[in-house]
C-alpha cells in the first residue's frame, strides 16, 4: 500500500505506569500487525486535466503543468528523465525512463461514463522488484472527455501484503511495511536514515503509545505517517498526511494475527 515506513518494555512501563509486570512484559509495540481493510478510508487530491487532440497537462494545487505531447514520439524532461506518450480509445499510454532506464509505464484510461479515470502504474524500481500501483478518481466537473477536475477516491498497490511489522530493541527500530520485502531499522529520536538516493525515513517516538514516521526527499517532506497503540495493545490506529502538491489524507486499523 502506501509507505507507513520504543525504548525498551522496562522503560515503558516506568513512564506510563503501565499495570504490568516489567520481566514478563514484551514491548507492546513489537510483533506483526494485521491490516483490516474494512477500516481503510482515502481522501485523495483534487488536479485537473486539460486534453485536446495533442495532448494533455495537468493542474495540482493550483500549478499547471508541462503539456505532454502524445504524439508516440519520446520528449526530453527535466534531469534526464524521458516520457513517450501515445493515445489509446480511452486515454493514453506513457512510457517514462530515467538516465536510460525505464521507470514506468502508465496507462489513463476513462470510464464509458465518462465519470472515472482509472490509472495503472507499472513501476521499476532501480533497486527493488516491480510493482503495479492503480488509482481510481471520479469527475467533479464536466469534460468533455479526460479535461475537467477531477477527486482521486481509491488507490492500491500490488506490494501491499496487508502486514506491518515493528521490532523495537533499546533505542532502536526495525520497520517493516505492508509493500516492503524487508525491515528498515531506525533510530527513535527522529534521526534519518537513508533508504536510498536522497530519499530518508525518520521514526519518532512522541509517547509510549504514538510512533511519528517521516518520509522525505532532498530535505522535503513527502508524507507523514503517525501510529497510535490502543490502551490495551491489541489493535493500531495509523494515518498518513501527503502534503501538497498532491495532498492525500489516508487512516487504517491494524490488529494483531
Amino acid at each position: 500500500m502506501l509507505k507507513m515506513y520504543g525504548i525498551s518494555a522496562c522503560a515503558l512501563v516506568s513512564i506510563v505506569a503501565l499495570a504490568l509486570p516489567c520481566a514478563a512484559q514484551q514491548n507492546p509495540w513489537n510483533g506483526s500487525w494485521k491490516m483490516d481493510r474494512s477500516t481503510f478510508k482515502y481522501d485523495g487530491p483534487t488536479f485537473s486535466i486539460a486534453a485536446d487532440a495533442d495532448g494533455f497537462s495537468v493542474t495540482r494545487d493550483g500549478k499547471a503543468g508541462p503539456k505532454v505531447p502524445c504524439d508516440g514520439k519520446t520528449s526530453a524532461q527535466s534531469n534526464g528523465r524521458t516520457t513517450t506518450c501515445r493515445k489509446i480509445a480511452a486515454g493514453f499510454e506513457l512510457e517514462n525512463t530515467s538516465d536510460g532506464r525505464p521507470v514506468s509505464k502508465v496507462k489513463i484510461e476513462i470510464s464509458p461514463d465518462g465519470n472515472k479515470i482509472n490509472q495503472t502504474r507499472d513501476i521499476s524500481p532501480p533497486d527493488g522488484v516491480p510493482f503495479t500501483l492503480t488509482s481510481t478518481s471520479t469527475r467533479i466537473s464536466a469534460g468533455p472527455g479526460l479535461s475537467g477536475t477531477w477527486k482521486e477516491t481509491a488507490i492500491s498497490t500490488s506490494r501491499d501484503t496487508g502486514v506491518l511489522a515493528i521490532q523495537i530493541s533499546g533505542d532502536s527500530v526495525d520497520f517493516k511495511e505492508t509493500d516492503d520485502d524487508k525491515p528498515i531499522t531506525c533510530k527513535l529520536d527522529g534521526s534519518p536514515t537513508t533508504i536510498t538516493g536522497t530519499q530518508t525515513m525518520t521514526v519518532k517516538q512522541d509517547d509510549p503509545r504514538t510512533l511519528k514516521v517521516t518520509y522525505s526527499s532532498s530535505g522535503k517532506v513527502d508524507r507523514e505517517n503517525t501510529l497510535v497503540l490502543s490502551s490495551d495493545g491489541k489493535t493500531l490506529t495509523e494515518t498518513d498526511i501527503t502534503p501538497a502538491p498532491w495532498p492525500s489524507t489516508m487512516s487504517v486499523m491494524f490488529h494483531r494475527p
